[in-house]
């Protein structure tokens, strides 16, 4: 990490300031439990800068929120006509309409685009359930945001060789909303690469599997991911069993040679072509009485093993 602070665009420094007390307005919201509004279900629409991709298993959510309501209210930026959209809170806002509740408590915050998505992705690196792929996705799109930049091109700087200063200490602070011992290095080597991974494996760690056991399919076949998946996202296989079969596999295409087998009839036709009366003739003293040794040993090798045969 550099030691010098690179200095921060106004822009989006007053975007990050504007957006952390929002932040602050819906926690003293919470604290206080008055929200400050109600809002029909239908009044709100999805984020589009939402990190979060998996919605599954909200069931347990809804039940509670159907015997007890909501207890925490969402946070929404209006669009006019009577319309707003989600900046934090999404489980919620699903989970109430599953449960087939009319309205929800929302703290209505006026929030520019930039505001809406370095607040969404500041609230998202804060979950604990976070997954792997969409900590990897959050913490580079924040950079991105911060930093003004395309997300292709943060992502293609932090993988290779020297990121600038200024990339590296907004990473830094982006690490730091996560809760977890992470540094440039560990987030390069275990987290970075889940954004190339094909769209099945991505789908698989927003199931749940483990993100090292789907690291490891990477050197699997696009049949055996398919077959090895289930186990993969069940948490039957880790990525020992994952490396286990592939070695097992790996074994049985090998080449005979390569299993430590012999293929005789390319070795004896090697011996043919070479062991020629001549060709012993001009061996030295001292090879010409290698070669007879081995040559007797062989017989009765052979010899011996046509004997216990009989």
């Amino acid at each position: 990490m550099s030691k010098t602070k690179a200095t921060a665009n106004p822009a989006l420094q007053a975007a990050m300031t504007r957006a952390q007390k929002a932040q602050s307005g819906i926690q003293a919201a919470e604290v206080r439990h008055v929200p400050v509004d109600y809002l029909r279900l239908e009044q709100i629409e999805s984020s589009p800068y939402q990190a979060r991709k998996d919605f599954q298993n909200i069931e347990e959510l809804a039940e509670d929120i159907r015997a007890n309501g909501v207890l925490q209210p969402v946070l929404v930026r209006p669009l006019g006509h009577d319309r707003y959209q989600l900046v934090a809170g999404e489980r919620r806002w699903r989970a109430s309409k599953l449960s087939e509740q009319a309205t929800i408590p929302a703290v209505i915050r006026e929030m520019t685009d930039l505001e809406a998505r370095t607040h969404g992705l500041r609230e998202n690196l804060q979950r604990e359930d976070l997954n792997a792929y969409e900590l990897a996705r959050a913490v580079v799109e924040l950079v991105a945001v911060q930093t003004g930049r395309p997300v292709q091109e943060v992502q293609a700087e932090l993988g290779g060789a020297s990121p600038t200063g200024e990339t590296l200490d907004v990473l830094e602070e982006a690490l730091q909303l996560v809760n977890k011992e992470l540094t440039y290095l560990s987030f390069r080597r275990n987290y970075l690469s889940l954004l190339r991974l094909p769209e099945r494996l991505v789908s698989a760690i927003e199931q749940g599997a483990s993100y090292s056991a789907v690291l490891a399919l990477r050197a699997a076949t696009e049949n055996e991911q398919k077959e090895w998946l289930p186990k993969v996202i069940s948490g039957e296989w880790s990525r020992r069993q994952i490396q286990q079969a592939i070695a097992e596999r790996q074994r049985e295409q090998a080449p005979e040679t390569d299993r430590g087998e012999v293929n005789w009839k390319k070795q004896i036709q090697v011996v043919n072509q070479q062991l020629t009366p001549e060709r012993l003739s001009k061996l030295k003293p001292t090879q010409s009485k290698q070669a007879r040794k081995l040559l007797e040993a062989l017989v009765k090798l052979l010899q011996e093993d046509a004997e216990g045969s009989s």
